[in-house]
């Protein structure tokens, strides 16, 4: 084989790896048809009865290195292999304005992050991409605060559906996703824009 040609087909596995759904996470989906008032109230009163309150803003490239960290932090303390995201590829996705960057800020430190970005033809498709919170500040509802920051910010878009993706050995993740009403699928081949990163 040509040297050429080697290259050609290490740049198409690269590809079709990028795009392929990996078997150690589980896709996750929900209508927003079935996301019902109630449900949306009970969450909101869950937040307003937190003990711990948190501050949501959009990060900035200002935030890059913060968003890394966090990322880092969260990661390290789940089941999940570790794919850490290098500051010239957060500073990629933060030009892109389908993505957007959250920060829970909790007593003034950056507690937890959110990247959701919007896809499909239409853009009617939310995507969480990455939810993480500090070891420390885990199971405190922080983790609902930032993703009902994500809901209110896919809402104003009008999206139609949210996805998500749960590492298969991360249960406390899936049983939280699950909770929230999202279900399992599997998508068609040739689906290339469910992540993004």
């Amino acid at each position: 084989m040509s040297k050429k040609k080697s290259i050609l087909l290490i740049i198409k596995n690269k590809i079709l790896d990028y795009f392929k759904v990996r078997e150690d996470y589980i896709q996750m989906r929900i209508h927003v048809e079935k996301i019902t008032k109630d449900f949306e109230d009970l969450l909101k009163s869950k937040i307003d009865h937190n003990i711990l309150h948190a501050e949501i803003r959009e990060a900035t490239k200002n935030d890059a290195e913060s968003i890394i960290h966090l990322h880092d932090r969260a990661w390290h303390s789940t089941p999940m292999s570790h794919h850490p995201i290098s500051k010239k590829k957060m500073l990629e996705l933060m030009i892109d304005s389908d993505f957007v960057f959250l920060i829970a800020e909790v007593d003034s430190i950056d507690s937890a992050f959110a990247i959701i970005y919007l896809t499909g033809d239409d853009k009617k498709i939310g995507v969480i991409g990455a939810l993480g919170v500090l070891p420390e500040l885990q199971h405190k509802g922080i983790g609902t605060i930032i993703g009902m920051a994500s809901w209110d910010y896919f809402k104003r878009k009008g999206v139609k559906e949210l996805r998500c993706k749960v590492h298969k050995d991360n249960k406390v993740s899936y049983s939280f996703i699950d909770a929230l009403g999202f279900e399992e699928f599997y998508p068609e081949e040739g689906t290339k824009y469910l992540y993004k990163f």
